[in-house]
């Protein structure tokens, strides 16, 4: 019985994967969103840049280029914080802005995924709110899908950018690290996830709901199917009623007898 409950409501292998896929996606896209090690200087060296996220940078002695008071900037610090005022487009260019927007929209979609596919374990929410249940499954995986090509995006974007002298000076001396790892982590269980759910979403809506088939099989006013070599019947009529109960009348008793005309 409880497997049965599972495949009506459209439970599966498919449906616990993409909820699994973006439990993981939302869980490492705010990991890189939250932590400041998307580039980071090697350890044994001297390098102007400690490590930088997407909200926070630790620096040691960065200098403006072509700055004529060369002024050093020394500490960790929020990167929208004053102490940047004079350097605002050198420390945050418009591609980086962009790559922050685009890691926002990213947790947005996988929030919005993570939240569709547990409203589908609410059996009172699907039979009351959402009529047709298969668009859940549609809808996540466009999400899904989106999420994974952002993350494509950004990752690219920050790889290649910040490669960029004019943004940190001496760049052989840094490195990719562990956030903007879980950051491209994230895009892969996300379109892993979406692909399952898209699946999920054309078996659930190939096959029709549980009480329309059980109507369909009990429905008695449509006329029997024809088969090959019977003839077809013109009009179906449904079977007429049971003939009304006649009262019971006991027999005569012993020694009497009816009398015939």
């Amino acid at each position: 019985m409880a497997s049965g409950r599972y495949k009506d409501k459209g439970y599966g292998y498919l449906y616990w994967f993409s909820y699994f896929c973006a439990m993981v996606a939302l869980l490492l896209v705010f990991t890189a969103f939250a932590t400041p090690y998307w580039y980071k200087s090697w350890s044994r060296v001297h390098s102007p840049l400690g490590n930088i996220g997407l909200w926070s940078v630790c620096l040691s002695g960065w200098v403006k280029p072509r700055d004529p008071e060369m002024r050093s900037y020394v500490g960790c610090w929020w990167i929208h914080s004053t102490f940047f005022e004079d350097v605002y487009d050198q420390i945050m260019p418009p591609w980086f802005r962009a790559v922050q927007g685009l890691v926002i929209l990213t947790m947005l979609c996988n929030m919005l995924v993570v939240f569709f596919l547990s409203i589908y374990c609410v059996q009172r929410i699907i039979d009351k709110v959402i009529v047709r249940r298969h668009i859940l499954f549609f809808v996540s995986s466009i999400f899904m899908l989106i999420g994974g090509v952002l993350v494509l995006i950004t990752s690219f974007v920050f790889a290649f950018k910040s490669k960029d002298p004019e943004w940190m000076p001496r760049p052989w001396l840094n490195y990719l690290s562990w956030s903007f790892g879980f950051n491209v982590l994230s895009g892969f269980f996300s379109f892993f996830g979406g692909v399952a759910a898209f699946i999920k979403y054309t078996e659930v809506h190939e096959k029709p709901e549980p009480s329309k088939s059980r109507n369909k099989e009990m429905d008695f006013s449509k006329p029997p199917p024809s088969y090959p070599g019977s003839a077809p019947s013109e009009s179906y009529l449904p079977p007429e009623p049971y003939p009304p109960a006649v009262a019971y009348q006991p027999p005569p008793p012993p020694g009497v007898y009816w009398l015939r005309d």
